[in-house]
């Protein structure tokens, strides 16, 4: 009876070890990730935690390797420098390679940690059942400069849900600024390296793990997005999206049942089947700069927004 016990004792004692061994992956560029590290660091020794944290700078302008570069003497901190851009996949992907532990928590360099559980929180959530982990995005509440406005009120609008919201369509939810999963799953999926730029990297994964089976969890452990871009920034980074989300609707003929989590992509496949989509497309030519100017106005329309998208895609698939 002994034996037994001391043995079922050993295999959960390594269960626990398991649990707590994590790798926190952050992909730098052009931002000072300082106190997000301080932060993560401090969290992770309170918990007596197996850990690294793996740092790896994108070829950020000079300024910010510079600044970051203290982070370095950190003890269970790996920062490294790449020479030139890899992009937000192939980053990630490298990130995944240099970890150590079975856990993976990804998030974006420009975040802040709101919460002083929030690995905890994380390493509760852990389970044998549960791949991917989910926490979640939230904003500061103070609206930012006016040039900064679209972007902090589309998050605040758009973004910003609780783990219950999240939930309703959970593979549909996913982003790659705050999860946490397990490394074997992510190196048998890893991200699409076929996306260039910014945008839907997240659909295309979130997609890929539904394909799979895997259901992703979501919990309230946000992370506040506080770099925010100006609007001229943020509007081409949508329109590097938009390509993005074509690529992945004309690329993924197999993905076409789940379009429905995607709203932009819903409304254009109703309008293409209908042969609509060239209206649309006439009309984003003859409004483009007007809502234009809207968007990066003090008092951008979200409606506007969602017009100006549907228009691009529309435009762009009447091309292809």
């Amino acid at each position: 009876m002994q034996y037994f016990l001391n043995r079922d004792f050993s295999l959960l004692s390594i269960l626990i070890s398991l649990v707590s061994m994590i790798s926190i992956c952050i992909p730098v560029y052009n931002f000072d990730i300082r106190t997000l590290v301080k932060t993560l660091h401090q969290q992770a020794a309170q918990l007596g935690l197996d850990y690294e944290i793996i740092l790896l700078d994108d070829a950020s302008e000079d300024q910010f390797i510079f600044l970051n570069r203290e982070i370095a003497a950190l003890d269970h901190v790996r920062w490294m420098e790449l020479p030139t851009n890899l992009g937000r996949s192939k980053i990630r992907n490298q990130l995944a390679s240099l970890a150590h532990f079975p856990n993976l928590i990804f998030m974006d360099c420009d975040s802040k940690v709101v919460g002083d559980d929030y690995l905890k929180n994380y390493i509760e959530a852990i389970d044998a059942d549960v791949q991917v982990i989910c926490g979640g995005r939230t904003h500061e509440t103070t609206p930012p400069p006016p040039q900064e406005y679209l972007r902090w009120i589309y998050g605040k609008s758009r973004e910003e849900k609780s783990a219950a919201e999240r939930s309703q369509h959970p593979n549909h939810s996913f982003m790659t600024n705050n999860f946490l999963i397990k490394r074997d799953l992510f190196e048998t999926i890893k991200f699409d390296e076929n996306l260039k730029g910014y945008g839907h990297e997240d659909s295309l994964f979130g997609f890929a793990l539904l394909k799979m089976g895997i259901t992703i969890h979501h919990i309230d452990n946000p992370l506040a997005h506080i770099g925010l871009e100006p609007a001229p920034v943020f509007l081409a980074k949508t329109e590097q999206g938009i390509k993005n989300l074509l690529f992945i609707y004309q690329s993924f003929p197999d993905y076409k049942e789940m379009i429905g989590g995607i709203r932009i992509l819903k409304v254009f496949h109703t309008l293409k089947k209908l042969g609509l989509h060239n209206i649309i497309a006439w009309r984003f030519k003859q409004k483009k700069e007007a809502w234009k100017n809207n968007l990066l106005g003090p008092h951008p329309d979200l409606r506007i927004f969602d017009w100006y998208k549907l228009g691009l895609i529309c435009t762009l698939g009447k091309e292809k």
